[in-house]
């Protein structure tokens, strides 16, 4: 192991313990267990700091009735939605806003533009992996804790924003509903959402919803459908 991964651990252990509010020691083995990896995107690679076993991670977690990882996985969705900000980058200083942001790749994309990002997850594990992410890549953004749910009037009292980011968060009938509300009170008149979903029962129940309050544009890829919507 070298001396960078080990500084990085021991930075990630210190982190996830105050915000787990617990002595590392308590912290699950599979958590600390880290990999960098590298994503090639238009305009240059980036790395990505993730748990280096999923499946292990995920074992030990519902042992301990804790809720499922899905966040320490890029999916394939979150892939699609951060190349199509390093396609698109934002102009230096728009206001980006990532809901659900996981690992953080797409915030990492606009964060490289210039924009000024607040990347958000309501799992306190996330926000340590994607904070160091965005160091690893020596990039600046603001990461926040926030459940898009019981969060929204905080989400709500940090913008107006010029783009929201969503990438394969609508699996649950609840986060579909919590985002149909959340939306109009995030963005600028303006302002786009840019949501990659892999055509889930969720992401469908939410664009049937939210085409009474948004123009829909979608594009097409093979592992999930990118929706621009722009308020109406």
């Amino acid at each position: 192991m070298t001396d960078a991964l080990i500084a990085l651990q021991t930075s990630l252990a210190e982190r996830l313990a105050a915000l787990r509010g617990c002595a590392q020691h308590k912290l699950p083995g599979p958590l600390l267990d880290v990999a960098v990896r590298q994503v090639a995107l238009p305009g240059g690679d980036v790395y990505l700091v993730r748990p280096s076993d999923w499946e292990a991670l995920r074992d030990e977690e519902a042992a301990a009735r804790r809720p499922i990882p899905y966040w320490a996985r890029l999916w394939p969705s979150g892939e699609v939605l951060a190349t199509h900000v390093a396609r698109n980058p934002p102009c230096p200083g728009t206001r980006v806003v990532e809901l659900g942001c996981g690992l953080g790749l797409p915030t990492i994309a606009a964060a490289r533009g210039g924009a000024a990002v607040l990347a958000s997850d309501g799992h306190e594990d996330a926000i340590a992996f994607a904070a160091h992410s965005l160091a690893l890549n020596e990039l600046e953004a603001t990461v926040v804790q926030a459940d898009m749910d019981r969060d929204a009037d905080a989400l709500a009292e940090r913008g107006p924003f010029d783009i929201v980011l969503v990438a394969d968060v609508l699996y649950t009938v609840a986060n579909a509903d919590a985002m149909l509300l959340l939306l109009p009170r995030l963005l600028e008149p303006n302002g786009e959402v840019w949501l990659a979903d892999p055509d889930r029962a969720g992401g469908r129940r939410f664009l049937a919803a939210a085409r009474s309050l948004f123009h829909v544009r979608t594009i097409e890829h093979q592992d999930a459908k990118l929706h621009v919507l722009r308020p109406r």
